[in-house]
């Protein structure tokens, strides 16, 4: 049985879009996350994928729901 999975690249993009539709910069992102300016790029290269405690916490810093943000192959 196939089940839906996150797409790690295609939330990055999403996260990318949001960050910018938003106004704010990566160093404001990490530093609400507590997270490194790199890590954040990881996110947004889809190289890895954050935390669900980070995605929630991007929903919220970003005002937006966690739906818009997990992009899903």
């Amino acid at each position: 049985m196939d089940y839906p999975v996150i797409d790690i690249e295609g939330t990055g993009l999403r996260i990318r879009e949001l960050i910018r539709e938003s106004g704010h910069t990566v160093s404001e992102v990490s530093e609400y996350l507590g997270a490194s300016t790199s890590l954040v790029y990881r996110y947004l290269r889809g190289e890895v994928l954050p935390s669900i405690d980070r995605i929630v916490a991007l929903s919220v810093y970003l005002e937006v729901p966690i739906d818009d943000i997990i992009a899903v192959a």
